[in-house]
């Protein structure tokens, strides 16, 4: 059987502990780590080395690297190896597999079979050994190894200090990114400004939506690695009650709109579900957790006010118009997710009543006495008129709050419902214009249900055709799947929209990794890619690497 991976993961770093060209096998045990073997090379010059980068009771993870030590850049690799009686492999990343009895083959992916001189790539996989760690036997590289048709030589003895123990990192993929933690961990404490005007407008610039995902990443890895570190020491989990601490210090909370600055809204209202599931709330004082609980609420009330199916209005609730509930995804793929984290934060019958009991006046008076003056402010801007809007159940689409997989479900349709094309053309603000993958390749997926609605809609300059609309869209429902995925609550039986948002997500990150040359009313031939273009409001500039990491390491390993 084979499987396709599409995901590119774009690895910053490695929590793996590979030394020199050896074969590292590691063996967790009372005396240390056992490191066995020798690297294996092909023919053409590369090497693999693979490690334990942690193991369980009962499983295990390890990462594989390639290197080429060759002066010339090599195309294309294949690693295959044995496993021993009843260890199998249960997820990988950034290859493909196939697996023929206790026989697996990993293969690159096209975007990453190039590896330059001097150069190196990994790929990962975890899995289950209910006898202890066996480490891969009979590893090749392109069909050549030292090691085939013997049982992994033994070596020497260290003790080094193990780079993680325990549980699995995520429930489906590999090690959170050790950069990635270090960005997060150092960055600034998350403030949004007071909602006073629609321009500027709070909640929509970068560094409002990057300081959101720095508390969602945070959140999202002290919940699946608890213990995890910066490389200076300072502890994910002190760095998040730190930011948590001035989320809710006053005046520094999202505005609870309701409409585009759900951009940064949704990654806070994720969080906060991460937070009360994770290690942190119990670390929270009574205070903050009624903060965080009032938060979470305001915000779902602004979401409810906004896309519930009984409403139609052209403002959130702050007033600051440009809003109508049935633009374009890059617009519902951050309220809705809102809503839906707010459903699984206090459950479905629960929220349901606290909409049933909504009063304006007193969620204004109570936030605002709980020094968050941002939310508050706009709930006494909107005033009594809220109180039918909010008071009503929760239904979007004909979908109900007991049912957290459809509201899923029609996102990720919503955002990804069109054939892939490589290149879309059409007339924008006036001129005939091709939007296109910028070296002029063609997305793999090219021709499958699943691209991005935004790679070729329309706006009040005609085509819109932008890999940063559909990105905005993509990072939200994305948030919602990963904290569902985080939290227990999503699932693949469910998700009759996961095969078009994975053809999706194949197609954005490929076009994102080659660059795409976006048109739109405010973009006209703007290269939008995952290195930092445009460099003001582009996807890094936004928190792709956060996003990027925490899709990686929940997502690609599930069976949809």
């Amino acid at each position: 059987m084979t499987r396709r991976e599409p995901r590119r993961d774009r690895r910053r770093g490695s929590r793996a502990l590979i030394l020199g060209a050896a074969f590292t096998l590691l063996a967790a045990g009372a005396a240390g780590l056992a490191l066995t073997g020798t690297a294996n090379a092909a023919p053409g010059g590369l090497t693999v080395s693979i490690a334990v980068t942690k193991t369980w009771t009962g499983g295990y993870q390890d990462t594989a690297t390639i290197a080429n030590p060759t002066g010339a850049a090599i195309s294309g690799w294949t690693v295959q190896f044995d496993l021993g009686s009843g260890v199998t492999v249960t997820g990988y990343w950034r290859a493909s597999e196939s697996v023929s009895g206790n026989q697996y083959t990993f293969t690159a992916l096209s975007y990453d079979a190039s590896i330059p001189a001097g150069g190196s790539t990994t790929f990962g996989f975890q899995g289950t050994d209910p006898n202890g760690y066996s480490a891969p036997s009979n590893v090749t590289i392109n069909g050549a190894g030292g090691n085939t048709g013997s049982p992994s030589p033994t070596g020497t003895t260290a003790s080094p200090t193990p780079t993680a123990t325990g549980t699995p990192t995520g429930p489906s993929g590999g090690p959170f990114t050790q950069p990635d933690i270090d960005t997060a961990v150092a960055a600034p404490l998350i403030a949004f400004a007071a909602p006073t005007s629609s321009v500027p407008r709070p909640g929509t610039n970068p560094t409002d939506i990057y300081e959101s995902k720095v508390l969602y990443y945070l959140a999202l890895v002290d919940l699946e690695d608890p213990g995890a570190k910066a490389s200076g020491g300072t502890s994910v989990d002190s760095a998040l009650l730190k930011q948590i601490g001035n989320l809710t210090g006053g005046g520094n909370e999202p505005d609870a709109d309701g409409g585009l600055e759900g951009w940064s809204a949704a990654p806070v209202a994720q969080a906060l579900l991460l937070i009360k599931d994770g290690p942190a709330w119990a670390e929270l004082s009574s205070t903050q957790q009624n903060k965080v609980n009032l938060l979470e609420a305001a915000m779902g009330y602004g979401g409810n006010y906004a896309y519930n199916d009984a409403d139609n209005f052209s403002s959130g609730i702050c007033g600051f118009g440009n809003f109508s509930k049935t633009n374009n995804p890059n617009y519902e793929d951050g309220y809705v997710d809102v809503e839906l984290a707010a459903v699984q934060y206090f459950g479905a019958t629960t929220w349901d009543s606290m909409l049933a009991s909504f009063d304006d006046a007193t969620e204004a008076s109570t936030l605002d006495a709980a020094g968050l003056t941002n939310a508050g402010g706009c709930f006494t801007t909107v005033g009594s008129a809220a109180n039918t809007a909010i008071q009503h159940a929760w239904l979007w689409k004909g979908i109900a709050a007991t049912n957290p997989m459809g509201i899923w479900s029609q996102l990720a349709s919503d955002t990804f419902d069109l054939t892939v094309t490589s290149s879309v053309t059409g007339t924008s603000n006036g001129t005939s214009v091709t939007a296109h993958i910028a070296d002029g390749s063609t997305s793999p997926e090219q021709g499958k249900t699943g691209m991005g609605k935004e790679f070729d809609a329309s706006d009040s300059g005609g085509l819109r055709s932008s890999a940063l609309y559909v990105y905005e869209g993509w990072m939200n429902v994305t948030g919602s799947r990963v904290a569902m995925t985080a939290t227990g609550a999503f699932s693949c039986s469910s998700a009759t929209s996961a095969p078009q948002y994975k053809v999706g997500t194949a197609d954005l990150i490929y076009k994102l990794d080659h660059g795409y040359i976006s048109y739109a009313a405010s973009q006209t031939g703007v290269l939008v890619d995952d290195t930092g273009d445009p460099s003001s409001d582009g996807p890094v500039a936004k928190g792709w690497n956060f996003d990027d990491d925490a899709y990686n390491v929940n997502i690609p390993g599930q069976a949809c």
